[in-house]
């Protein structure tokens, strides 16, 4: 699953980045509800999205100081944070869309604490107990940004270990309660390029920042965020942009930690979550012109579109917080000989990105929501032998289509 990556050389940082910004009296305080891409060329963006100027340049804060054993220096640069809102996979309500974050440098411990090669990490542990820990050793708990930039590297990778998952690098597609007892350092493939291992393969990790994502960022940030861990769904859940809430007070065998020192970095995510009808038929379609390859590439375009295509029928579609997809259908030629099919699609900006088509054969597609599943839709169609239906399922901005039996 190759993804682009981002060189973050002191000689060349100039990055706009694509979100609402808040500036905090000690940092950067990032809020973006649909948000787009920060980089070199055209932003994706949608309607309404606010612009503001993002420092671009390398900070110049304090500088590495003495050596520190068994831990990693992580120079400034620029991180990439979250993903880029057409990744696959992501999850949309909880990471930021691809923000260029200026960081200065400091020290994470190179593995899981004890922070010792051959060691069982220890877990379950109280976002306190684990800041106290690292208190006692003179150092603190990493905030979730310092945590995702020591994993990312220099190149922003999605994992440590590079752009495509491998569920065999860090040994992290188990469950985490499994993983959560392997002793340090045993898989030399599970580091980033900055020399920070095992930040997967085993418990996940305590932060000391907030939950900063929707109304959780108006609240008394009873909740906070661990980073890192194990899961069966590696591909999703073991990318450095991954994050979870946690109750600060809570404790398990599969949630650990990991120290750093120096002068913690104040950026913050603060991102908004927007949501609406999982479900809905515009009074008025609008639906923009869409090339339909189930149709022979003929594009179809709203209701009032002269031939060959017309949009017949369209929903909105929301499967899940921060995600609004179009689905619109339109047919070519007449009964016998007519051909009907329906695309799923989503705005980036100006542009138009098509997730999936169904070919409906002769019918006039007609779309449900299928009850108490927000996440996936009906499709029905019908040729020669009757009528037949597709399901449309949301997996982490992918669409994928399965017949029903």
């Amino acid at each position: 699953m190759a993804r682009r990556t981002r060189s973050a050389r002191a000689d060349g940082f100039a990055a706009r980045a694509i979100a609402a910004w808040t500036l905090l009296a000690c940092g950067v305080c990032l809020a973006c509800g649909a948000c787009g891409k920060a980089g070199s060329k055209e932003h994706d963006v949608p309607d309404g999205a606010a612009f503001a100027s993002v420092p671009s340049t390398v900070p110049s804060g304090p500088g590495r100081g003495a050596p520190r054993p068994r831990m990693a220096w992580i120079p400034p640069g620029i991180l990439h944070a979250g993903s880029e809102i057409d990744d696959v996979p992501r999850v949309a309500d909880a990471e930021l869309p691809g923000v260029d974050i200026p960081m200065n440098g400091f020290y994470i411990d190179v593995l899981p604490w004890p922070n010792e090669s051959g060691a069982i990490p220890s877990s379950n542990v109280t976002r306190a107990d684990a800041a106290r820990l690292c208190q006692e050793k003179g150092k603190r708990l990493c905030s979730e940004l310092e945590w995702e930039r020591a994993c990312k590297g220099p190149d922003n990778t999605r994992y440590e270990y590079g752009a495509t998952y491998d569920p065999h690098a860090c040994g992290s597609a188990v469950p985490e309660d499994t993983a959560s007892l392997r002793p340090s350092a045993q898989k030399p493939a599970c580091h980033s390029a900055f020399g920070v291992k095992d930040m997967h393969g085993g418990a996940a990790e305590w932060t000391d920042s907030p939950w900063g994502r929707g109304a959780a960022r108006d609240a008394t940030h009873e909740t906070g965020v661990v980073r890192g861990g194990s899961d069966v769904a590696g591909e999703l859940m073991t990318r450095c942009a991954y994050a979870r809430p946690i109750a600060p007070g809570d404790h398990a065998k599969s949630i650990g930690f990991r120290c750093c020192a120096g002068p913690r970095n104040d950026p913050e995510v603060s991102l908004e979550v927007k949501r609406g009808p999982a479900f809905e038929r515009p009074a008025h379609p609008t639906a923009q012109s869409a090339s339909l390859d189930a149709l022979g590439g003929v594009a179809c375009g709203p209701p009032s579109a002269p031939a060959p295509c017309s949009i017949a029928r369209a929903w909105t579609w929301r499967p899940a917080p921060n995600v609004e997809l179009s689905l619109a259908g339109g047919c070519v030629g007449r009964d016998p000989s007519g051909r009907c099919a329906v695309g799923v699609t989503r705005m980036l900006g100006d542009r138009m990105q098509t997730l999936a088509e169904v070919d409906t054969g002769l019918a006039i597609p007609e779309v449900v929501l299928v009850e108490s599943a927000d996440r996936r839709v009906r499709v029905r169609g019908a040729d020669v032998h009757g009528m037949f239906f597709r399901e449309l399922v949301f997996n982490y901005g992918r669409v994928d289509v399965r017949p029903l039996r």
